[in-house]
């Protein structure tokens, strides 16, 4: 019987293949130096060390090429800050059923949310998102989970009143915390997908991948909270979730590597008034583009009162 020979891999394929092996090689270089200089730092000059941790934390990316960098067309507003100019981008339909405002996550923007944002326009919700200082079109360099907070808040009282919050990652984060205080009175219910239950451990995370000592990371922990007036314990949803009042979606992937599945459980132990959506395989940033996972945020988000 006659065998065919296996034919050779076509010269792009090789091609991205050799640009992911050296761009892979080129990252894990540069990681392997500011690790070590971690190491280093922070056995001889930790304060400095935990000073250099802090800006790192604190300073997002702009948004990486996860997502076209389109959205449906909007009106676009920039609203001054007390922290700078943020950028803001609005959908109204003929008739408004409800009104929503999105909160990405780290390191994200707006554009995350446009496979979410015609579904939520088809079934009559008007739709804010902004871009969190130090991301996207908005000003500034540096943020933090009181940053999201607070700029949720000036959204809401010179844009809103919105009637439901949906928060990715670090912003459903932001969005859980805001339901128990004044920020988030006038939420009647809230989407939180991905979002980490406790930004301590956040900064633990953050530290172990950076081979940053305790001694620092607590240094480090300290600045951040002398910075933003706000303890970090007091951030966990183990703290302030029985002041939760609203219903609230839950959604997370079993499979995500950058909050694990562990805080979905934190957040169903903490939350009294919650429903669990629970995924598989779709990771931290695909669940933002899931047909099916957004259409059970929308069906969650337009449920008549006592049908949650």
């Amino acid at each position: 019987m006659a065998t065919q020979e296996p034919r050779p891999a076509p010269a792009r394929g090789r091609r991205n293949s050799f640009r992911k092996m050296l761009f892979k090689g080129i990252y894990n270089g540069v990681l392997g130096l500011l690790r070590c200089s971690f190491w280093i730092e922070s056995r001889l000059f930790p304060q400095r060390a935990a000073a250099r941790a802090l800006k790192m934390f604190t300073t997002p990316q702009r948004l990486r090429q996860h997502f076209p960098q389109t959205l449906p067309s909007a009106t676009v507003q920039d609203l001054e800050t007390d922290q700078g100019r943020l950028r803001c981008f609005r959908w109204t339909p003929p008739q408004v059923r409800r009104r929503v405002v999105l909160v990405h996550g780290w390191s994200g923007a707006s554009t995350q949310w446009q496979y979410l944002i015609p579904l939520l326009l088809e079934e009559g919700c008007e739709v804010l998102s902004f871009d969190c200082i130090g991301h996207g079109g908005s000003g500034g360099r540096q943020a933090s989970l009181p940053t999201f907070v607070s700029m949720l808040d000036q959204v809401q009282k010179q844009l809103g009143p919105f009637d439901t919050v949906i928060g990715h990652s670090l912003g459903g984060a932001a969005a859980g915390y805001a339901l128990s205080t004044p920020v988030g009175k006038g939420f009647q219910r809230a989407v939180l997908v991905a979002a980490p239950a406790d930004i301590e451990n956040v900064v633990r995370r953050f530290a172990a991948f950076l081979w940053i000592n305790d001694d620092v990371r607590q240094r480090m922990q300290l600045l951040v909270e002398q910075r933003y007036q706000k303890d970090m314990a007091s951030l966990a949803v183990s703290r302030y979730g029985r002041q939760v009042e609203v219903p609230v979606l839950l959604v997370h992937d079993q499979q995500d590597q950058e909050v694990p599945a562990d805080d979905l459980q934190s957040f169903a132990e903490g939350l009294r008034h919650r429903r669990v959506l629970q995924t598989r395989g779709l990771g931290h940033l695909k669940i933002l583009k899931d047909s099916a996972t957004m259409e059970a945020v929308v069906e969650f988000v337009c449920a008549k009162d006592g049908n949650l």
